[in-house]
């Protein structure tokens, strides 16, 4: 039995040992003064915020933003290439008309769409549950922010489309937003 067991621990103790090498699980293995520290690649001036001390990114709608939106279209709307389209220097965030966006908002989106000579693909939630105060806070921080520069949303532009659009079922594609 002892001749059997020394050789299967070599067998089972060699590879592992390889495996735990290779791993950096500090103090243990290996030890490195010099560890990286994670700096934000947002600051105030790629944010929206501004140089002078007083950020854009403390409004409502920069945390509504933060927590609702940036998933999906990242910290300074860049979007992902072929899912979701980017924010900043939207033509669509940088229409007069907000009646668009806030269709989107409120009801979501899917479909295939065109922007800027690139093809994206995703599927945009539904964010009805926001109140119509968030919203405005949110399209006016987007449509305010990353080179775009069209007027703020009002509460009453929100209310008036969410009342228009009440009986809308499913996410608007982009036919039936033209």
């Amino acid at each position: 039995m002892k001749k059997l067991f020394l050789p299967f621990l070599f067998i089972i103790a060699l590879p592992l040992t390889s495996l735990l090498s290779g791993c950096n699980v500090k103090g243990f293995f290996t030890s490195y003064d010099d560890d990286p520290i994670y700096e934000s690649p947002v600051t105030e001036a790629t944010s929206g915020g501004d140089a002078g001390g007083s950020s854009a990114d403390a409004s409502p709608g920069a945390k509504t933003f933060k927590e609702v939106c940036s998933s999906c279209h990242q910290t300074k709307g860049q979007g992902v290439p072929g899912t979701y389209p980017p924010l900043a220097g939207s033509a669509l965030a940088q229409n007069a008309d907000a009646t668009k966006p806030i269709r989107i908002v409120l009801h979501g989106f899917q479909g295939a769409i065109e922007r800027n000579g690139k093809t994206y693909n995703g599927v945009m939630a539904a964010w009805s549950q926001l109140s119509d105060q968030e919203i405005a806070d949110v399209l006016t921080h987007v449509r305010s922010s990353w080179g775009n520069s069209a007027g703020a949303v009002t509460v009453d532009e929100v209310k008036a489309v969410r009342d228009q659009t009440a009986g809308k079922v499913g996410a608007y594609t982009e036919a039936e937003l033209n």
